[in-house]
């Protein structure tokens, strides 16, 4: 895989919502069911249009497609660390996309010398965590330290 990572922006909104609409769709066939899913999905527009405007989400693309992304922004003093990422939503094309995306976020949070990275949903990406040693937060979210701490 030639995969591709860079910073999501605005000008990929539409972009991501169809990629993440077209996945629901291949997972709800149903229409209307599907309707009333993308009304909560973490990837509605405006939820796109909170997270792309931060800074820390991210999009992987291979030869110009889109793979996948990731949902992101950062938040102070979580159980006493300084800095914290919260991973809300990663959506992958197949799951050594999700593997990656979740190596980006890990690695960008130690860039950044944040301390902790959470990853909500953490049962769906459990293989593509284990390698970061998750803790459990609660049942769907885990955590990945980034420092020795």
């Amino acid at each position: 895989m030639n995969l591709v990572h860079q910073v999501l922006s605005l000008p990929d909104i539409d972009e991501v919502y169809d990629f993440a609409a077209g996945r629901l769709a291949l997972a709800i066939p149903d229409e209307q069911e599907r309707t009333f899913a993308s009304w909560s999905a973490p990837w509605r527009r405006e939820a796109l249009e909170h997270h792309l405007k931060l800074g820390w989400s991210f999009i992987t693309r291979e030869n110009g497609k889109i793979e996948g992304f990731f949902l992101a922004q950062p938040f102070l003093f979580f159980r006493g660390q300084t800095q914290t990422l919260w991973v809300e939503h990663i959506e992958a094309s197949q799951p050594e996309v999700a593997d990656v995306l979740v190596e980006v976020a890990v690695k960008v949070a130690r860039e950044k010398h944040l301390q902790r990275v959470l990853f909500a949903n953490a049962p769906s990406l459990a293989s593509e965590l284990k390698r970061w040693n998750p803790e459990p937060l609660e049942t769907s979210i885990a955590i990945v330290k980034t420092t020795k701490g």
